[in-house]
């Protein structure tokens, strides 16, 4: 990707910049309802996956055993999934993110405003690094554990829905906009 014609990542707003508008994942219908198609559509397909393929999901464990691990893992998987996100913006930015909890969820914001490739770096890194990461690890786990390791690799790409819908809907703004992700809304700024 040539970034040379796209914006360089700030941590102010070029005074050539203006606030446009906001995309709030939560908030606005129609794309909240689209995160859930798409959300319940992955998770589908991840169960005929593992039905189709007859993989090894029974255990000799006791139900409520299953069940504390398979949470425990998820809780992991969703504080390195924010983790990550944060990392890279802090890598790209050069300042610490904020992190946060809103029930149900954890999230990760900056101040800094990303050009639109750094913005999708950002916001696909989680589902890449760790899908890949859950990919591999689920060849080598034990049975007992394949169950709640393949649950916490269908919420890995199930759960990213939002950051596909985001990306989504940002390539379609011009490749000169800067991008600001506080954690609950990620806010559009354009050239004046």
């Amino acid at each position: 990707m040539n970034c040379s014609k796209y914006t360089s990542n700030t941590n102010e707003l070029p005074k050539t910049y203006k606030y446009s508008h906001n995309i709030n994942l939560k908030t606005h219908k129609k794309i909240s309802i689209l995160i859930q198609v798409i959300f319940i559509i992955i998770a589908l397909a991840m169960v005929g996956l593992a039905i189709g393929f007859d993989f090894p999901i029974k255990s000799d464990m006791k139900t409520i055993t299953k069940m504390i691990i398979t949470i425990g893992l998820v809780i992991v998987y969703m504080m390195l999934h924010e983790l990550t996100h944060g990392v890279f913006m802090q890598i790209i930015s050069k300042k610490k993110p904020n992190y946060a909890f809103r029930f149900p969820y954890l999230t990760t914001g900056s101040k800094s405003y990303f050009n639109k490739p750094s913005f999708f770096l950002i916001a696909l890194a989680p589902v890449v690094i760790l899908g890949i990461t859950l990919l591999i690890a689920i060849f080598f786990v034990p049975n007992n554990l394949f169950l709640s390791l393949y649950i916490v690799l269908g919420l890995n790409f199930a759960g990213s829905a939002g950051d596909y819908v985001q990306i989504y809907y940002l390539s379609k703004l011009s490749n000169d906009v800067l991008l600001q992700d506080d954690g609950q809304e990620t806010k559009v700024f354009i050239l004046k």
